[in-house]
């Protein structure tokens, strides 16, 4: 039986031979080929783009428009921080002027308004291996407090200031950067927008908004987008004065529709002395006059009246 079954296994020896030989060459082939791939995958992580690998000036269109989502563009009054390696002497710490020209050390002037920090970088390399100051030199830049892109928010809110634009901002993600409105505020909003015309700059009244949170057509404004520059004003709160025999004498917020019936409930009403057919509004003209109306219960008030009861002569 034995006999048998080592005549069979060596019948079949040279096959096993030849795939075993096979299997073996596979093997080895597969680790040479892991082998050459490991350090040409290694090389390929480890790019990056510098500066001296570009060698125009402007950067390829995926860097452009990488930096463009970034908002990385510098205008007016941004911080430049330029930092060449290894040599500290030619860095510098520059602010933009008007003309969006800068000096650095060597090179001279330099225009950078329009353009992003990489570009910049690139440019001043490009300058510094030209006029064979250095070879190959490794420049960074980065903008350090970003004016340009900013916007300001004035009047009656709890931090007024102006603000660095952060991604995609709405009207309301700006006041509630400035603190939110105050008690005082006013229920509208002025958005003044700088508008380039025949290469002048001049401040526009762009829209005036209601600060109404709860009305669905004012949210959707307060949802705009904030644009650099921007200027949104939040103006004082518009009083009306009421005076004379009511129980509650002083000044009132103005409401909506707004007349003499309403600021009596809103005085507290009527003393015993008062008289309701000698009523007056006393009002500022446009002249700046003042002017004496006989009123009415269904008169209109205005921002600014002083509604004046009388007393009763019987």
């Amino acid at each position: 039986m034995n006999r048998i079954l080592f005549l069979k296994l060596k019948s079949k020896l040279p096959g096993l031979l030849i795939a075993g030989m096979l299997m073996s060459s596979a093997f080895a082939l597969a680790q040479d080929h892991q082998q050459n791939e490991v350090p040409q995958l290694k090389m390929e992580s480890n790019l990056s783009v510098s500066p001296m690998q570009n060698r125009g000036d402007v950067l390829p269109p995926e860097m452009d428009k990488a930096s463009e989502v970034a908002s990385n563009v510098v205008g007016e009054g941004d911080q430049l921080m330029i930092t060449v390696f290894g040599q500290p002497d030619l860095s510098a710490d520059v602010t933009v002027g008007a003309s969006g020209v800068i000096t650095l050390p060597l090179v001279g002037a330099i225009e950078v308004k329009g353009k992003t920090s990489n570009e910049i970088a690139v440019i001043f390399s490009n300058k510094l291996e030209q006029g064979q100051y250095l070879i190959q030199p490794k420049v960074a830049v980065r903008i350090g407090q970003q004016v340009s892109r900013s916007f300001s928010v004035l009047g009656e809110v709890l931090k007024p200031g102006r603000f660095p634009i952060q991604g995609q901002m709405s009207i309301f993600d700006a006041l509630s950067q400035a603190g939110g409105i105050s008690s005082r505020a006013d229920k509208t909003l002025r958005l003044l927008r700088r508008k380039d015309t025949a290469n002048q700059t001049e401040a526009l009244a762009y829209e005036t908004i209601r600060l109404d949170f709860e009305d669905a057509k004012t949210t959707g404004q307060l949802m705009q987008k904030v644009l650099p520059n921007d200027v949104l004003i939040v103006g004082q709160q518009k009083n009306f004065y009421v005076y004379g025999e009511v129980r509650r004498p002083g000044a009132y917020p103005v409401e909506d529709d707004l007349n003499v019936m309403r600021v009596l409930s809103i005085g507290g009403g009527m003393t015993d002395k008062g008289s309701s057919s000698r009523m007056i509004i006393h009002r500022k003209t446009q002249s700046g006059e003042l002017k004496e109306i006989p009123a009415h219960l269904s008169d209109p008030v205005l921002p600014g009246d002083v509604v004046f009861i009388n007393e009763r002569i019987f």
